[in-house]
């Protein structure tokens, strides 16, 4: 069995291709000094989840909280920028660490990776993140200017890889990359990319849940040629990292800024100008799992925030930031420049305390970065870009919208066009087709004529050939005219069909060239500009704040600058100077105590009892109201009384009485007119401002009698409002909380009074315009857009009243001069039927009240002779007061809470 299986695997290398011939040479024996013998990888230029050890020969992750999802990256601290150097790279364990619990999705990107290559210094620690540097990966990929390709075999475990660069212009294999694995090439020589051309490379290492053993000395396996190691680098040859501080000290830098006010853009052009300092934050550590593979779906929860962003990757260690734990142990021990991008913390003094315990260590020095006020230029530019740019490719879309509807409505208008030709071309066609068919038949009918003819021709035994010369004459002269009409007749409509048959053709029509409309000129594509109030802009507005809501009013309150006596190694001003930057953040908190809401305000004791005091009246005045219109008409019992029937004959109707004459007619009229005209004078003259008591203003007639459902409605809200108003600043307890902020207002009216504030019901769009057409009286709203109450805290609420008729009768009085738009048009709000109980309660007293009322009033018009119906009037109010209770009922259904 051995010769076949030896044959077989002749016969499998001998279908292989030929290995192209190895064109590196051995490498000359150089007699230079080393650039830097001791090669290896700074802390600093590794990510936070590589630990080297053993010198720095071996990289060990960290796998524990999150942080197994996430690759890690070293960069070595000396480059190359000519000749042709090796390091190699031996993956010495393979983790397969716990996933956590109730995972629940899996990651695209492979348990385990490795990539090796070389990079540029200042870029980014994870390779193929830009394309500032090419590597190979474990998967058997070579990747540059972002572009992946598989050029290679893999390799795994125990497997030791060797990376040759050849930067030696007079090499064949110039500006190359190789890669060999146990000595053997598994990869041909990769091209580098022109950007990196004649630039100084570091070699450069990714992985994920590896261990791996990185050699800078003479390769550990032999290659098919000599070559030099990265230790042997010489000075002409190679070039150092950046060489740590001089006094050892790290910074620690403590952005402190107004949230919303350039705080991550100012942080990105830091880091882009200071590429040594790692960000702290949760932003960085989703960026890092979006770089790592992992996705997320957009976050749209309440907390979502710049500061706290709240992303949903559905893996459990990741969601819930167990990472952020593992960073913020492990930071503190790896001597490096940090930021710690904390928008919130950074604002408040205790919590800025706790986080400048984590860096107590010697080599580290804390700053305090205040970046507050005016912007500088440079600043102010790239906003103004950034705001330019959007325009531009808003401006850019529409106008690539608007062509593309201009040409749809050019082939709409072609196709028009083409039916229409079409259509005339087909009702040509049909009409000669027509009138073929008419000479057709018409052909015929002259034919069938002729037969017809010529059979009765036959039948009356006439011959039917020609006569001959000589006969004509007198067989004309012996037959009758008429005889000879019908037959002349018929040669001629056949000699007309003989004669019109050939000019019938078949010729098919031909297509009319469809006339093409003249091009409009077509629109240039806009060219955007910055408005006068673009340039005034200092800040990027964001589709997603730095704080969520309910931080920002929670803490805005503590929001301090640092002092250099709480800790800090130093206090910087970015932007504007100590003075400048305090008096920006005052002005920002006492702006944010009027437009912020305070989510944990209750309502106080005052309010409890104003509120319940007032529902209690309010309810009294109602009842008042239903009891006067309950009564009869003023002078109606002493005008019953005084015409009441004597026992006397009755007298025809119309009679005048003894020694008077009768009235005649429009007399008695004329008498009363002028009694209902002094009476309507009296009650226009009693200025409602004047009355002492709102309930009395003469012969125990209320201000309110009046008052419609819209008016209650309105004097409700006047008082509802007022005293949420002078609540508010009792309770606020702050005397730069000056009031209510107009968009809060919904917001504080749920917290106090527990239902919803619509301004819609009330027949306006806007709290605004609610309180200037209707309630201006009783409220206003400053040039800040804080309501503010007219009165003072002890208010008579009878001031209210007066207030509500005064402008009940200006507005009866537009609606009497014909303004329609005086009209009140308010929206009840549709409510759940009440209880069966309450509804039985409220229902009992109307319907027996309303009965009795209905029988008294029936028996007292049927006694009509005797006491003039009093009884049934009186017995009806008895009936309206069982509506009344109805009423009461339904005045605590309603929405507007009187």
């Amino acid at each position: 069995m051995a010769e076949p299986e030896a044959k077989k695997q002749k016969t499998e290398e001998s279908k292989e291709p030929t290995a192209p011939p190895e064109l590196e040479g051995n490498a000359k024996p150089s007699s230079s000094k080393p650039l830097k013998p001791d090669v290896g990888f700074e802390t600093s230029d590794c990510t936070l989840n590589v630990i080297p050890s053993l010198g720095g020969r071996v990289l060990m992750p960290l796998t524990d909280g999150g942080m197994q999802y996430l690759i890690g990256g070293a960069r070595a601290n000396l480059g190359i920028k000519k000749g042709r150097y090796v390091y190699e790279v031996k993956v010495v364990e393979s983790h397969n660490p716990s996933e956590g619990p109730q995972r629940s999705f899996r990651s695209p990107v492979s348990r385990n990776l490795v990539r090796v290559g070389f990079s540029l210094q200042g870029s980014p620690l994870l390779l193929g993140e830009t394309d500032d540097g090419v590597y190979f990966d474990s998967d058997g990929f070579y990747v540059a200017e972002q572009k992946r390709e598989n050029v290679s075999q893999r390799f795994t475990r125990d497997s030791t890889v060797a990376v040759v660069l050849n930067l030696d212009a007079s090499s064949p294999n110039a500006h190359t990359v190789s890669l060999f694995r146990d000595g053997v090439r598994i990869s041909q020589p990769q091209k580098l990319p022109e950007k990196l051309k004649g630039k100084t490379l570091f070699p450069h290492l990714s992985f994920k849940n590896m261990t791996v053993h990185v050699n800078f000395g003479p390769p550990l396996v032999p290659l098919p040629f000599t070559c030099s190691s990265v230790a042997e680098v010489p000075t002409a040859d190679g070039e150092a990292a950046v060489a740590p501080p001089k006094d050892g000290k790290y910074e620690v830098i403590f952005p402190v800024a107004v949230p919303d006010e350039g705080t991550f853009d100012w942080l990105d052009d830091f880091l882009e100008k200071n590429p040594k300092y790692v960000e702290l934050s949760d932003r960085a550590i989703i960026k890092w799992a979006e770089k790592s593979g992992i996705t997320h779906q957009e976050a749209n929860t309440w907390k979502h925030c710049l500061d706290k962003p709240d992303p949903q990757f559905r893996i459990p260690l990741l969601d819930d930031f167990s990472a952020r734990r593992v960073i913020q142990a492990v930071a503190p021990t790896q001597p490096r420049h940090y930021v710690v991008m904390e928008v919130k913390s950074n604002l408040v003094k205790e919590e800025r305390a706790q986080l400048l315990k984590r860096f107590t260590e010697g080599y580290f020095k804390t700053v305090a970065q205040v970046v507050m006020g005016e912007p500088p230029q440079d600043f102010k530019a790239k906003v103004h870009q950034a705001l330019l740019q959007e325009k531009q490719e808003k401006a850019t879309i529409d106008w690539k919208r608007r062509k593309m509807e201009k040409e749809q409505e050019r082939l709409v208008r072609k196709r028009q066009r083409e039916l229409e030709e079409a259509k005339k071309r087909a009702e040509e066609e049909a009409k000669k087709k027509l009138e073929e068919l008419e000479r057709e038949r018409a052909a015929a009918e002259a034919e069938a004529a002729a037969a017809a003819e010529a059979e009765a021709r036959a039948a009356a035994g006439e011959s039917t050939e020609a006569p001959k010369e000589g006969e004509e004459a007198k067989d004309v002269k012996m037959e009758p005219a008429d005889a000879e009409e019908p037959k002349a007749e018929v040669k001629d409509e056949k000699s007309e069909v003989k004669e019109e048959k050939p000019e019938v053709k078949d010729e098919p029509m031909e297509p009319k060239e469809v006339k093409e409309e003249e091009p409009e000129p077509e629109e240039p594509c806009p060219v955007a500009e910055l408005t006068e109030e673009d340039k005034a802009k200092w800040f990027l507005k964001k589709p997603v704040g730095d704080l969520s809501t309910w931080t920002l009013g929670g803490y805005f309150a503590k929001f301090s600058i640092p002092e250099k006596d709480e800790g800090f190694g130093d206090v910087r001003y970015a932007w504007s100077a100590e003075t400048a930057a305090k008096e920006y953040l005052a002005n920002f908190i006492r702006k944010n105590k009027i437009t912020t809401k305070m989510e944990e305000l209750q309502p106080g004791e005052w309010f409890k009892g104003k509120v319940g005091d007032w529902h209690k009246l309010l309810e009294e005045w109602r009842n008042k109201q239903r009891e006067f219109q309950m009564r009869p008409a003023e002078g109606q019992m002493e005008q019953e009384e005084a015409e009441a029937p004597k026992e006397e004959e009755p007298k025809p109707e119309g009679a005048a009485p003894e020694g008077e004459e009768a009235p005649k007619e429009g007399e008695e009229k004329k008498e009363e007119a002028p009694k209902e005209e002094a009476k309507e004078k009296k009650e226009s003259e009693v200025d409602p401002m004047a009355v002492e008591d709102v309930c009395n203003v003469g012969n125990d007639k209320p201000l309110f009698a009046a008052f419609a459902f819209e008016d209650w409605t309105l004097l409700n809200l006047r008082a509802e409002l007022h005293l949420l108003s002078v609540a508010f600043l009792k309770d606020a307890g702050d005397p730069e909380r000056i009031g209510i902020h107009e968009p809060n207002l919904a917001f504080y009216y749920q917290k106090y009074f527990k239902k919803q504030f619509v301004p819609k019901y009330y027949g306006a769009e806007s709290n605004a315009e609610l309180i200037e057409k209707l309630l201006k009286d009783t409220l206003h709203l400053n040039p800040e857009s804080v309501m503010m109450t007219k009165h003072g805290e002890e208010l008579d609420f009878g001031l209210l009243v007066k207030l509500t008729e005064v402008a009940r009768r200006e507005r009866q009085a537009k609606i009497d001069s014909g303004d329609e738009t005086a009209k009140l048009r308010f929206e009840q709000p549709t409510m759940p039927p009440p209880p069966p109980q309450q509804a039985m309660g409220g229902y009992k007293g109307g319907f027996k009240g309303g009965f009795k009322g209905d029988k008294g009033d029936f028996k007292g018009f049927k006694g009509f002779g005797k006491d003039q119906g009093k009884k049934g009037f009186d017995k009806g109010k008895k009936g309206d007061k069982g509506f009344g209770k109805v009423d009461k009922g339904k005045g605590k259904s309603y929405g507007f809470g009187y």
